[in-house]
């Protein structure tokens, strides 16, 4: 079996583990060849996992010694002002060098890159290999190169500048670039020794890499075809709406029979798709259960719930500039509470879509309506009745529950958004500054500050409506709960419904391109091992964690069927 798999494995790495502290008379442990593939050995003692806990970056050293790769090291251009919180460097290395450096390190040196590597099935990673393939004195014209930081690098001292080593090495930009070229020695037989890559070398203290080194991977990421929205498409937010739309009904009110369905569009097109494969009952049934007026797409929900925020100007200024403003916050939100988003959170956000959809129906029937802009002042409008909850009812909370029990406004609230609606009109077409184009002025905060400076009361009727604060955070911390619990509960679903093969087949993987902890192997050998072991509800959320990442890193994708949507 070894033999007949040899040429799929890049390199063995075993570990030597132990509570006890190294001997200092042990220097090295010499690599080796088993059945010709290299080998290497580690020894984690008590001393080293002290000091990878206790390091700034929270990770093991990673030091990489360019003068091992390249005679002389890698030779580089000083591009930046030489300061304590930020330098740069031009280099170029040549393709072996760092395909050696990324067989030797793995994903290691990805932790701070978006995407990773892709595998070869994807247009551009074709086109990579292509190039390594067939004309390889071409790759420095048509590659773009790949971006790294590091919190400390070593120069020579000679004429020539160059990088002798770097600690804590990271590619944030370029990761399919890196992948590409060692999977195209590996399993291509490819020569690389003429090709030659363009790096961007960042060096950025370790005190301040979590601040900075994310704001360069976007910024890296973004000058290219992944733009910030495609970042955060198929982020775990959207997929959490998405399935909430599924399996959530709404009330039947106004005499209906039957619930509907509020459809989040994930992708663009999903709600005709999920109709072209169904007959015409089915798809009668299917706009009936699910009508296209409560259709939310990932724009709107992003418009809705910047509004609300208060940031209409940021909305103003387009669909696609406010959804990547509003990926920013939904990003920071989820990583701080992935549980906050939940059953009682999509309820608030058909409510939003209830109040901005009604609100423009108001203020076109108004007859101070004149035409146009019509946007701009029902986004002005709601983000200002969301600023008077804030500042003339303290204590107090919008009743998003009652809205969506209804699936419409009060009359109490429609009164108070058309006193606001006018008002607002007002500011909307009178701008100031020298601004001549209204369109333009929305987009401006100094619009919005003279909005919020309106001095307009809540109607005794409307505030009466308001529910108190502790009463909506209760509402949301029992919504977190559940949600909590049942992300659990499907995550072992998924475990199981995936199988012990799957799991087999995911660590295999995961070991031959060096890209498990032996934790992560310990972890996915319970997943191989069912049903004779069953994982628990954490050992199953680390599974499907590492799923994802390993999917990132090119393993085929396996979508689960959502636990009770039906």
């Amino acid at each position: 079996m070894l033999y007949h798999n040899r040429l799929s494995v890049a390199r063995f790495r075993f570990y030597l583990i132990t509570d006890s502290v190294m001997s200092s008379r042990i220097k090295d442990w010499p690599e080796a060849k088993i059945a010709g593939v290299p080998t290497e050995f580690h020894i984690w003692d008590i001393t080293r996992f002290q000091r990878a806990f206790e390091s700034k970056t929270g990770k093991d050293d990673l030091e990489v010694n360019f003068q091992e790769l390249v005679s002389g090291g890698v030779p580089c251009l000083a591009a930046s002002v030489d300061s304590d919180e930020y330098r740069a460097y031009l280099c170029v290395i040549p393709g072996s060098a760092l395909a050696d450096i990324y067989d030797q390190y793995g994903s290691r040196l990805l932790e701070g890159n978006v995407r990773s590597f892709l595998s070869a099935k994807g247009r551009i990673n074709k086109g990579i290999r292509q190039t390594i393939l067939n004309r390889p004195d071409m790759f420095f014209a048509f590659n773009n190169g790949i971006a790294c930081t590091a919190s400390e690098v070593e120069l020579s001292n000679g004429a020539a500048l160059r990088v002798l080593s770097a600690s804590d090495l990271q590619i944030v930009n370029g990761g399919q670039t890196t992948a590409s070229l060692a999977a195209a020695r590996r399993n291509d037989r490819a020569a690389l020794d003429n090709i030659f890559v363009q790096m961007k070398l960042s060096v950025v203290p370790p005190e301040r890499s979590g601040q900075i080194i994310p704001e360069i991977s976007r910024c890296a990421n973004s000058q290219n075809r992944v733009s910030d929205a495609d970042f955060f498409s198929n982020h775990e937010f959207h997929r959490r709406i998405e399935q909430i739309s599924r399996k959530l009904w709404a009330p039947a009110v106004g005499g209906a029979q039957h619930g509907t369905q509020w459809f989040y569009e994930r992708a663009r097109g999903q709600y005709l798709n999920e109709q072209s494969r169904l007959t015409v009952s089915e798809k009668k049934k299917f706009l009936l259960q699910r009508p296209r007026h409560q259709l939310i797409a990932k724009t709107d929900l992003a418009k809705y719930e910047n509004v609300w925020r208060q940031l209409p100007h940021v909305v103003s200024l387009g669909a696609q500039k406010n959804f990547m403003a509003f990926s920013s916050f939904a990003t920071e939100a989820w990583d701080r509470n992935a549980d906050e988003f939940n059953e009682e959170y999509f309820k608030r956000v058909v409510a939003k879509a209830i109040l901005f959809r009604r609100t423009e129906q108001i203020v076109s029937k108004q007859p101070w309506y004149q035409g146009g802009y019509r946007a701009n002042i029902v986004a002005y409008s709601v983000a200002k009745l969301s600023l008077m909850i804030d500042t003339e009812a303290p204590g107090r909370a919008m009743d998003f529950r009652s809205v969506w029990n209804k699936q419409a406004l009060s009359f109490a609230l429609e009164s108070q958004i058309t006193r606001i609606a006018e008002a607002v009109l007002d500011v909307i077409v009178s701008p100031e500054g020298g601004l001549q184009n209204i369109t333009e002025w929305a987009k401006k905060e100094i619009c919005w500050k003279r909005v919020a400076a309106l001095e307009l009361p809540l109607t005794s009727e409307f505030y009466k409506e308001l529910i108190d604060k502790d009463e909506d955070v209760t509402r949301r911390k029992e919504s977190r709960t559940e949600q909590k619990i049942e992300v659990g509960i499907e995550q072992q679903a998924a475990v199981f419904q995936l199988g012990a093969e799957y799991w087999k087949e995911l660590r295999q993987y995961g070991i031959r391109e060096g890209l498990l902890s032996p934790d992560d192997e310990g972890i996915l050998a319970v997943g191989a091992a069912i049903p004779r072991r069953l994982p628990s509800e954490k050992q199953s959320a680390r599974m499907m964690q590492i799923k994802l990442r390993l999917e990132s890193e090119g393993f085929p994708v396996r979508e689960v069927s959502p636990v009770g949507n039906g």
